[in-house]
């Protein structure tokens, strides 16, 4: 069931409901009219802020354009992928992911492809202001010492450059 417009125009609307939609349409964060947002209950949330998601969302579509306009890695940037190990989840959803295997520290993005004789290359992605865990550390080590490239990159610029070092075969 979908509910009409209330008002047929911004213009009829009472002043401080105009003021709300004025403040969202420009981009200005919403300031709620009480505590819990003008009566209906709910707590006003900050907005997310996930600048590990954004760098890496940046990465990945900076290989498919690469891949896109030079055909030499296409089949590289076919075999990079992400690896969903972290993000807020609940202790249900956190159990099975544990029953299925998802393991702590395991690095965020896995390309698949030898080159150096190195096996493949393991990126943990971070923030310009982010830091690896002990577990995230340990991984990159290990992977290390088992014949993997392995790295932690602060932006997508700098996750970019070591993907394409590594797959030109300079890393």
């Amino acid at each position: 069931m979908t509910r009409g417009l209330r008002y047929s125009s911004v213009a009829v609307m009472p002043e401080a409901l105009r003021t709300r939609v004025a403040a969202q349409q420009h981009g200005a964060p919403r300031e709620p009219s009480t505590p819990t947002d003008a009566g209906t209950g709910a707590v006003p949330r900050k907005p997310r802020r996930d600048c590990e998601h954004n760098e890496q969302v940046v990465f990945f579509n900076r290989i498919r354009t690469l891949a896109l306009n030079d055909s030499r890695y296409a089949a590289a940037a076919r075999r990079t992928f992400a690896i969903p190990n972290g993000g807020g989840r609940s202790k249900r959803e956190a159990g099975r992911l544990k029953a299925e295997g998802v393991t702590s520290g395991v690095s965020d993005i896995f390309c698949s492809v030898a080159r150096g004789g190195q096996h493949g290359l393991y990126i943990e992605m971070k923030s310009m202001t982010g830091f690896a865990s002990r577990e995230q550390r340990e991984w990159i080590a290990d992977s290390i010492a088992e014949g993997y490239a392995a790295a932690t990159c602060r932006g997508a610029a700098a996750a970019f450059a070591l993907w394409l070092d590594y797959v030109n075969g300079v890393a």
